[in-house]
């Protein structure tokens, strides 16, 4: 078996550090004693283009910052180049942030440069060819609610499970919240479906502002939303959680919350049980929650 290697790298030795670097992977027999492994390099998006023309790839190394298009904006002009293809970043120690950003847009996985050990990226390889394949027959399934256009709770319950883990492994905390609008049976009952369906169309779109590029928003179930963010030096967990809070009981949307800790890790569906709880408390005895009520159930 043959597994095709393109490295997107600018700078020539950092190119050349990665190619020994796999040379060594395949020395070391971390991958299959019977995997023949073939690197291919690009060192900027018309090379990468040029080279996914006319030559079968299995798995890319990239590095966003490329001398002809940097950041988040390398990655997605390679990604719409090949959508199909994994694609495991290659990034700077200050640069973990926007690889975390640019792994929920798709990128299967992240290395930094400079620690890069053998077989830790043997495993990033398969398990991001594992990963590539698992996704593209999620995506050949129905994922999207019908009614919102969100998330379903299939491909919520995937994708938030892929977050939980990142949080985990980075040390870094996840908020998950449970959002309900009010009234619900009450429009069901005065105006039928038709008045209860267009609240829910409303709220999300009003979930949907709230949560912003990161947020992984889902429609659970019947009259349920789900939400997931990553803490950040930008908007911590407690802040995110006042902010969305705070607007969406303006709006009518009842919140409940939990806090993935890295220290005490809990499953995603422990975390679920948790906000569903917290929302429970607010519907059922509605109180004044202050910003740190935030604090959110652990």
């Amino acid at each position: 078996m043959q597994l095709r290697i393109l490295i997107v790298e600018s700078d020539p030795e950092d190119l050349l550090f990665l190619e020994d670097a796999i040379v060594e992977t395949e020395e070391g027999r971390h991958w299959s004693p019977w995997v023949d492994v073939e690197t291919l390099a690009a060192s900027n998006l018309t090379e990468v283009a040029s080279i996914l023309a006319s030559e079968p790839v299995d798995v890319m190394l990239l590095n966003p910052d490329l001398s002809d298009c940097q950041g988040a904006a390398s990655f997605r002009r390679v990604q719409t180049l090949a959508p199909q293809i994994p694609i495991i970043l290659l990034v700077d120690a200050a640069d973990r942030d926007l690889a975390v950003q640019l792994m929920r847009e798709g990128a299967q996985d992240f290395a930094i440069k400079k620690q890069l050990d053998c077989a830790p990226l043997a495993h990033a390889v398969r398990n991001a060819i594992e990963r590539q394949r698992l996704l593209a027959a999620t995506r050949s399934a129905i994922v999207t609610d019908p009614l919102t256009g969100l998330l379903n709770r299939g491909a919520f319950f995937s994708l938030a499970e892929r977050d939980r883990m990142l949080a985990e492994r980075l040390s870094r905390r996840l908020l998950l919240m449970v959002a309900e609008p009010d009234h619900l049976s009450e429009l069901a009952a005065a105006g039928g479906d038709h008045r209860r369906d267009l609240r829910l169309v409303e709220a999300s779109d009003i979930l949907h502002s709230l949560a912003g590029s990161t947020g992984l928003l889902a429609r659970l179930q019947a009259g349920r939303f789900a939400l997931t963010l990553f803490d950040s030096s930008l908007e911590p967990v407690e802040s995110a959680w006042t902010r969305i809070h705070s607007a969406a009981a303006g709006q009518e949307i009842a919140m409940g919350a939990a806090i993935f800790e890295p220290g005490s890790p809990a499953t995603l569906e422990a975390l679920l049980e948790r906000a569903e709880l917290d929302l429970a408390d607010v519907t059922t005895a509605p109180k004044a929650l202050t910003a740190h009520a935030a604090a959110v159930r652990r």
